[in-house]
């Protein structure tokens, strides 16, 4: 019989056009990903791809199936969701930070209640002390900030979060439509504990352009720092999710124009089975 989730991964392989992309993306080898669609080629009796150097494309056959498929595996996943309501109640416990339980995870949540799975949520201010809980199997999930983890961990990662830097009006560059990291290099920083999983990803991106922030405040928690630069204590650079939530019309919100300057959200789980049940409610 043939596994469906080799032909979900035959999906994402023609679309990206490279084994290498989709593999990175899908979390597996280079090696294994090809021999999953090898054995999808070997289940049909035909060859789906032409390999190159360049990259893969579709053969007639693979056009076929690539077409006929993606209906019946839509179809079967929202059989799956259907039925779900008649299991019996799970309970899944995730680990996440303050940001992301506050402005990402409740709709998430909420949606999987509806779907008759239960989330025990536990916040930590750093992503590394939400992987150490995975680690020690306290709990069974983890959305955060991408990290190296352990290879033993199902990983996926959900969305970029672009970081803004947050003005107060009277600020020069708030008639800017957006800032590069070095115009900031004289400016005080608000900003969250040196522990914080933000703080260091925006500390490492300043570093990346030969900038150590001026520390002006910093603060035991992050829903203080707008009250502050709306203050003058500095200004603050934040994540898109928090940025989006400010509560103050004082601030101004500019985005950076370094494409870097971003933070990865993660999926990690220490089961691939829920990890992709989770997945389907947070896509």
């Amino acid at each position: 019989m043939m596994n469906i989730e080799y032909l979900d991964n035959f999906l994402e392989a023609v679309t990206t056009k490279s084994i290498s992309k989709a593999s990175e993306k899908l979390n597996l080898t280079h090696t294994a990903l090809s021999k999953q669609i090898r054995r999808v080629e070997d289940y049909f009796g035909v060859d789906l791809v032409s390999r190159s150097p360049f990259g893969i494309e579709l053969t007639e056959a693979g056009s076929v199936l690539f077409r006929r498929i993606q209906p019946l595996l839509a179809e079967l996943k929202a059989i799956e969701l259907e039925l779900q309501k008649y299991a019996e109640k799970k309970v899944i416990s995730l680990g996440t930070i303050p940001s992301l339980a506050a402005y990402y995870l409740p709709e998430k949540i909420v949606s999987l209640k509806e779907k008759g799975i239960e989330i025990e949520i536990t916040v930590r201010n750093t992503s590394e002390e939400i992987v150490n809980l995975l680690q020690s199997k306290i709990i069974d999930t983890a959305v955060i900030e991408r990290l190296p983890t352990h290879k033993s961990f199902w990983t996926h990662d959900l969305f970029d979060d672009p970081f803004y830097v947050i003005f107060p009006k009277n600020h020069p560059y708030v008639t800017k439509d957006s800032v590069a990291l070095p115009e900031l290099v004289n400016e005080p920083f608000v900003v969250y504990p040196a522990n914080c999983t933000i703080r260091k990803t925006i500390t490492n991106n300043l570093a990346k352009h030969h900038i150590t922030p001026k520390i002006g405040v910093e603060v035991d928690f992050g829903e203080f720092i707008p009250g502050y630069v709306a203050a003058g204590a500095g200004i603050a650079i934040l994540p898109k999710l928090a940025a989006e939530h400010l509560g103050h019309d004082t601030l101004k919100t500019i985005s950076i124009t370094d494409v870097n300057a971003k933070r990865i959200i993660t999926l990690l789980s220490a089961s691939e089975k829920t990890g992709r049940l989770l997945l389907q409610s947070f896509k």
